[in-house]
């Protein structure tokens, strides 16, 4: 059991997360484990650190803070003072938390820092390309949180105990910093290095960690300026007050609430925004690199058209996604990059894959035909700007390519199979397998769609590449 999760402060688990968070652990997993990681995620979980931490989380916060001591790894067994099993359960009756709730109006929770509490939440701030798209969440979770600690430090203490206090908060911001800044760099530092773009990964370090230092200095002075985020005081409870987590939430309220936002603009680097889509795109061409080898199809013209979707996905998001020039290049030359490298994995696959059969197996592919529905599409795109229709146009011209020359081909492995998939690309075969499949051309419309629509959601969405646009995802992600 790890001690950081009886440690924390846990600002973040309702009663009924804890709940189900006791009867999904393992056993060997603390229901108290706090994991900012799991904290400020992505949208379809819930916990969304911006709208996130309420009154009564916070309640339920300080409540469950008195048993955070009862499980202790002594000499590496676990001992257990008193009996956490109703937090355990979420077995507190309403009437015991109301009681509690005035017990904290009346008392408070004090001035004092819950320091235990601030290392557990900012520790876990690595940044992957598991988690790219929470970049900017987890940089505006700890600046904002930091700024109203340095406030309160500097108001509640003087002479050499606030420079301890100083000194420790610093320490503390300085370390979750250094993880954020080293695991981007090692997981989408590398990837853009390794796809011909020496020294990005000091680069995008570099605009990362400054990136965080405007930050934090943003959310310092919109705090000490703001009207609004000041008045909290008059119609706020004083044991909310107290609570660093919950006032840094209204903090990042606030200043979203002014129209600030956390992309800001760095004329000799890239912005917030640029490297939180930089890691998206990273991940998405990684995972479709990875799982290459799954890949449905060898077949030229699909290909190539697979391709042009990616490639016109790439020139939409650079063009749409309000990313400064720098970054803009940085895409497009790494998409071109990406493209040569898809299909150098593909062919090293079909070779594998021919080597275990006795029997003729294709073991290359013709980068001439791809490349023939790649740029035609492309040009459809580069005339029009509607990603959908040029997708519809290139398919149709694949598809009649393909046919005039099927008779030519009909005897290379794998040709009839790809005349089925040409014959059923824009209906649903009567011989599919799936109930209501969408047909490919369906699936293909359905990532286009999405992807724009992830585009005109507004600041801090959530953006789908959807690169897997073949149509090789689980069916309800169409849903």
């Amino acid at each position: 059991m790890g001690m950081e999760g009886i440690l924390g402060s846990l600002p973040y688990y309702s009663s009924n997360q804890v709940k189900n968070s006791f009867r999904e652990s393992s056993g060997c997993k603390s229901v108290y484990e706090a994991d900012p990681s799991a904290v400020i995620r992505k949208e379809e979980d819930g916990i969304v650190a911006k709208s996130h931490y309420t009154e009564e989380e916070a309640l339920w916060n300080q409540y469950r803070k008195q048993y955070r001591d009862s499980l202790k790894i002594v000499d590496g067994k676990l001992v257990v003072n008193g009996d956490p099993r109703g937090i355990l359960l979420g077995k507190v009756s309403q009437e015991e938390m109301e009681q509690f709730r005035l017990k904290l109006e009346q008392e408070g929770i004090g001035d004092d820092i819950d320091w235990r509490g601030v290392e557990s939440d900012f520790k876990k701030m690595d940044v992957n390309f598991d988690n790219a798209d929470c970049l900017n969440t987890k940089i505006d979770y700890i600046a904002s949180r930091y700024a109203v600690l340095k406030d309160r430090i500097e108001k509640n203490y003087s002479g050499d105990e606030k420079e301890r206090q100083l000194t420790r908060l610093n320490e503390i911001m300085d370390g979750a910093r250094k993880t954020i800044v080293d695991s981007y760099c090692d997981s989408v530092g590398n990837f853009y290095e390794e796809y011909g773009h020496f020294g990005m990964k000091a680069e995008l370090g570099e605009s990362l960690s400054k990136g965080i230092d405007e930050r934090v200095s943003q959310y310092e002075e919109h705090l000490k300026k703001s009207e609004s985020y000041a008045a909290l005081g008059d119609t706020t409870a004083k044991w909310l007050q107290q609570d660093d987590g919950y006032m840094a939430t209204r903090l990042r309220e606030d200043l979203a609430a002014c129209g600030s936002t956390s992309a800001q603009t760095d004329k000799t680097g890239y912005t917030l925004w640029d490297l939180e889509i930089a890691g998206v795109y990273g991940a998405e061409c990684k995972e479709r690199l990875d799982n290459q080898g799954a890949f449905w199809s060898d077949n030229e013209q699909r290909l190539g058209l697979d391709l042009a979707v990616q490639g016109m996905k790439t020139d939409y998001l650079t063009k749409q996604a309000g990313l400064s020039g720098k970054m803009q290049n940085l895409l497009q030359d790494t998409f071109q990059n990406y493209k040569d490298k898809y299909v150098d994995l593909l062919e090293q696959m079909l070779r594998e894959k021919a080597a275990h059969f006795h029997t003729p197996l294709k073991t290359g592919v013709d980068r001439e035909e791809i490349s023939e529905i790649y740029e035609y599409t492309m040009n459809q795109y580069r005339q029009s700007g509607d990603i959908l229709g040029a997708f519809t146009k290139g398919a149709k011209h694949a598809r009649s390519i393909f046919e005039a020359k099927f008779s030519d081909r009909s005897g290379i492995p794998g040709g009839y199979s790809a005349k089925y998939e040409w014959d059923n690309f824009f209906g649903r075969s009567s011989y599919a397998g799936i109930e209501k499949e969408d047909s490919m051309y369906e699936k293909y419309r359905k990532s286009i769609s999405r992807f724009m629509e992830s585009l005109e959601s507004g600041e801090n969405h959530k953006v789908n590449l959807l690169f897997n646009s073949s149509g090789d995802y689980e069916l309800s992600l169409f849903a």
